[in-house]
């Protein structure tokens, strides 16, 4: 779809996709997406996940695919302020989830994230936590943030893949290098505990640091405790 302007006689046309005029920009649904999770990981500076909300809710108005499957994956547990609901996560999931699975076929990161987050939830598929690995590892292997993230955390918990600190640890790290909060948080405590990491405090401090910079209240908390033990 293309805008028409009309400037001093002239006029202009332009896409809807990358309208930026007189500061009003038009974004079509992928980039309403993907400036959501930036706002849900705190890659754009900080979380706030009433903007991450909006942006999700309005990128999903067209139907488009990975939106849609991003709020069965936001009811499915209750996130980003939504309330949980699992039978709406599952019809949401179940209408998308052969388009989810020929884009991520095809090498989509962020459909490659939603694969795994279906086998993980049983969102369109039957869980099978193995699988919701081998999934998250190929998004991972594009630099998906997210998929960094619950790499780790599969490590973490050995859900999936056999429990090894040291590799949660690295694979959180290639998250909280991008931004992601949690990772981050994570980070800080598994510095101050000496977990798949050696023990160093002034590390856990900068990760403490920077999650709390992005908003995590938990990480603010954990650096007002080493500031009163220290």
């Amino acid at each position: 779809m293309l805008i028409k302007i009309k400037l001093s006689g002239v006029r202009v046309y332009l896409g809807l996709m990358a309208l930026t005029i007189f500061g009003c920009v038009a974004i079509g649904p992928q980039a309403q997406l993907g400036e959501s999770i930036r706002w849900y990981t705190g890659e754009s500076g900080r979380v706030d996940d009433s903007r991450a909300r909006r942006l999700l809710e309005r990128s999903a108005q067209d139907g488009n695919a990975l939106s849609v499957m991003w709020l069965a994956r936001v009811y499915s547990t209750g996130r980003m302020t939504f309330s949980a609901d699992k039978p709406r996560a599952l019809r949401l999931a179940e209408s998308v989830i052969g388009d989810i699975e020929m884009m991520a076929n095809q090498g989509d990161s962020e459909a490659m994230l939603l694969m795994g987050t279906a086998f993980a939830e049983g969102l369109g598929k039957e869980v099978n936590l193995e699988l919701a690995v081998s999934w998250y590892r190929k998004a991972a292997e594009k630099n998906n943030t997210l998929a960094l993230h619950n790499l780790g955390n599969a490590y973490a918990s050995g859900t999936g893949a056999p429990q090894n600190d040291e590799l949660a640890a690295r694979w959180w790290l290639r998250a909280a290098h991008k931004g992601d909060a949690i990772p981050a948080l994570r980070l800080g405590t598994v510095y101050e505990q000496g977990k798949g990491v050696d023990k160093d405090f002034d590390e856990a401090i900068y990760w403490y640091s920077e999650s709390a910079r992005r908003g995590n209240r938990t990480a603010a908390a954990a650096l007002e405790r080493l500031s009163v033990q220290n």
